[in-house]
């Protein structure tokens, strides 16, 4: 009796949402890299431009996962993103006509409350489709970074024609179009395996920071985005004042992503030869470098010659922290912890970041404020060092597995 071959599986193809991240992450390449700029322009003060900035991430800690949980609710995240994108299109209307503070408020808040809950979204869908093939997100993921290179450079163009305002000729049509890439390229069923229940999110963040690795690492985080969001709030308006244009500022985002987008890439690599562990210790200290040298720069293009370097440190340090916590944290309490580390460590670290870099550099000076960053990533980058690499401990170790059985470079010293 002859047995008829089985049929390989067949890959799942990240050409769908890859389309989408293009389209997604084209619109934050509009937004992210002129909007301290824009708020300057219309006469908003450094301090009002950091409290609108921790504003939106105010506004996006909560509405994430509220957006989260109503896909997961529905049971498909398209309908979901079709509404955010329409909305916040319609919020940057509404961002774009205003003037004073309080009026630019609300339109923050209205655009951060839709804004902030489409790439959480997205990278779920996308884990969804790619199944048990996930380990190709990373090439998903890419391609957002590299749509990102492209628009910003282009937009920085059209600013020297138009303006500040001009970005958001590019940023709402974006929105609107990842609405409609999202509802036509996320369709699909689940791949792979079926989830398991953990012990709830309160238990599972109770577990989490317990722990002396865990929970001295979260506080590591936290005050290494605080002092990326310190410069970074602020980078933008400090080269246009050095005598920079929105093309140099588009630039300085541009080299940061193209050096991220390889090393994302070639991540597991580095990990397997290094460890995590020392990664994100790198990481740190590359961020602090980059401030660093922006504080000393004397001209527009030396700042931008400081950006890849920034590169170095969201690729290792972003990834490093996904890579670190999918071996450090039990199995339980494993997606809990990467929302907690991805997820509200980088949103706390962001709203305080701009916060205090609006206070310190109305008082300081920018230059000064940025001194003030590179020593403070520097401290953090000590509370990463001790909490992943000097601690040798972690709640993996207090489940009863060492943190270095998947790669034991995790418990290097």
């Amino acid at each position: 009796m002859s047995t008829v071959p089985s049929l390989p599986a067949v890959r799942a193809s990240v050409l769908r949402p890859s389309i989408v991240y293009v389209v997604l992450f084209g619109s934050v390449g509009a937004y992210f890299p002129y909007i301290a700029v824009y708020f300057q322009s219309i006469g908003l003060s450094l301090e009002v431009v950091g409290l609108l900035l921790g504003l939106g991430s105010a506004v996006g800690l909560v509405a994430a996962p509220a957006w989260g949980a109503v896909a997961d609710w529905l049971r498909d995240v398209r309908g979901p993103l079709v509404i955010a994108g329409i909305w916040a299109s319609l919020a940057t209307l509404l961002l774009a006509s205003a003037r004073d503070p309080l009026a630019v408020a609300i339109g923050i808040i209205l655009l951060a409350a839709a804004f902030s809950g489409m790439g959480p979204m997205l990278d779920a869908r996308t884990i969804e489709l790619l199944g048990d093939d996930r380990d190709r997100y990373a090439w998903a993921r890419s391609t957002g970074s590299g749509s990102f290179i492209v628009i910003s450079l282009g937009v920085g163009a059209l600013l020297n024609r138009t303006g500040p305002s001009g970005l958001f000729l590019a940023f709402a049509p974006l929105l609107a179009l990842s609405s409609l890439s999202a509802w036509l390229f996320l369709r699909g069923n689940r791949r792979g395996g079926r989830r398991v229940a953990g012990p709830g999110p309160l238990s599972g963040l109770a577990i989490i920071l317990r722990d002396p690795g865990l929970g001295l690492f979260f506080l590591g985080s936290v005050l290494v985005w605080t002092s990326v969001a310190t410069m970074t709030s602020f980078v933008s308006i400090h080269l246009i004042r050095l005598g920079g244009d929105a093309q140099l500022v588009g630039l300085f985002w541009a080299l940061g992503a193209a050096v991220e987008v390889p090393l994302m890439l070639m991540f597991p690599a580095f990990s397997r030869r290094i460890g995590p562990a020392w990664l994100l210790v790198i990481g740190s200290l590359a961020f602090a470098a980059r401030t660093a040298l922006v504080a000393l720069a004397p001209t527009p293009l030396l700042v931008v010659a400081a950006a890849p370097i920034g590169g170095v440190g969201f690729a290792f340090f972003y990834v490093g922290t996904v890579n670190y916590i999918a071996q450090a944290a039990p199995p339980s309490v494993r997606a809990t912890a990467q929302g907690i580390f991805s997820g509200t460590a980088f949103n706390v670290g962001t709203i305080f970041g701009a916060v205090l870099a609006g206070q310190i550099g109305a008082a300081l000076t920018l230059r000064g404020l940025f001194v003030v960053a590179a020593i403070a990533t520097i401290l953090a980058a000590l509370v990463v060092w001790r909490a992943v690499v000097a601690g040798g401990r972690t709640a993996a170790a207090d489940a009863g597995s060492p943190v270095g059985d998947a790669d034991p470079r995790l418990r290097r010293r």
